[in-house]
């Protein structure tokens, strides 16, 4: 697997060269979940409450129980009756998975992650590259709104598969760079640190629940017009100093002097929202909202 002790000038450097071309990142860290049996499907959908979608190769997808947010997972068909789950909490996902078995005997679940290795590509131009390269396990899976490529293989054959892509010419990315991706087309990470009075709210946005009720909220991100530090501490205000919303997460960008966030509102924006560190203020220029 990649270490991810980059220096944040060497992850900016690595971007901005994965950015114009094709980027790989090795996941392979990540919880792999096997279920298969007649049933398996029937039970992914089960530790969902989203609006899968039953015919796609690939999908991501939120696991919850009731109201409690369990993980982000991705699903893969590996065959008809065999679904592969991935996702950053591994321990949880199969707990949560097992637990729901007991209502679909006619399956099996089973721990896979040092059986198989994983890798996702970014970069402008990865959709080309794998535009007519078609092979059993390559994907195309969106994740929030962000479509990308993702790759299966064994794990024996993870430094092969690394190798032959960097004899492309693909540039490798951490996973620090692979955030910046991330972030910059508006996928939300770490659902599961965001407090709780929004965080149903904003699963309901990113994957529309079937029948959990969620207050509404208000995905956007900013650019702030001053070069401070922001935390999710701090806050978003109206101009007149009442509370909007709240910061999820702060980033930069290669080349870009003011720091970018996301940030939840339950509050409509009347007029120029800023942020406030300290004894100092910010206004914020929308950049994004879904």
């Amino acid at each position: 697997m990649q270490e991810n002790c980059q220096s944040v000038n060497e992850t900016y450097e690595s971007y901005l060269k994965a950015r114009n071309s094709v980027g790989i990142v090795n996941l392979s860290h990540l919880g792999k979940i096997l279920v298969s049996g007649p049933a398996s499907l029937d039970l992914i959908n089960d530790c969902s409450p989203c609006r899968n979608p039953d015919k796609e190769t690939a999908f991501f997808t939120v696991f919850m129980r009731g109201r409690k947010f369990i993980s982000e997972v991705l699903v893969l068909r590996l065959s008809h009756y065999r679904y592969l789950v991935i996702g950053e909490e591994g321990e949880k996902i199969l707990k949560h998975l097992k637990k729901t078995r007991r209502r679909f005997r006619a399956t099996v679940v089973s721990d896979c992650t040092k059986e198989y290795a994983f890798f996702a590509f970014h970069g402008s131009q990865a959709k080309e590259f794998f535009r007519d390269l078609e092979h059993r396990y390559i994907y195309r899976a969106k994740r929030q709104k962000y479509p990308y490529i993702q790759l299966l293989a064994p794990i024996k054959d993870e430094k092969a598969v690394m190798k032959h892509f960097l004899s492309l010419n693909f540039k490798p990315i951490s996973l620090e760079a692979e955030k910046l991706f991330l972030y910059n087309n508006n996928v939300i990470l770490n659902i599961a640190k965001i407090p709780k009075a929004y965080r149903l709210g904003v699963v309901n946005v990113l994957y529309p629940l079937k029948k959990a009720k969620a207050k509404a909220v208000k995905i956007r991100k900013y650019e702030l017009e001053k070069n401070f530090l922001v935390t999710n501490k701090d806050k978003i205000y109206n101009d007149r100093g009442r509370t909007i919303g709240i910061i999820h997460c702060s980033y930069r960008l290669p080349n870009k002097k003011n720091p970018f966030i996301i940030a939840f509102l339950k509050k409509p924006a009347q007029s120029a929202p800023l942020v406030r560190v300290g004894k100092n203020e910010s206004l914020i220029r929308p950049v994004f909202s879904p």
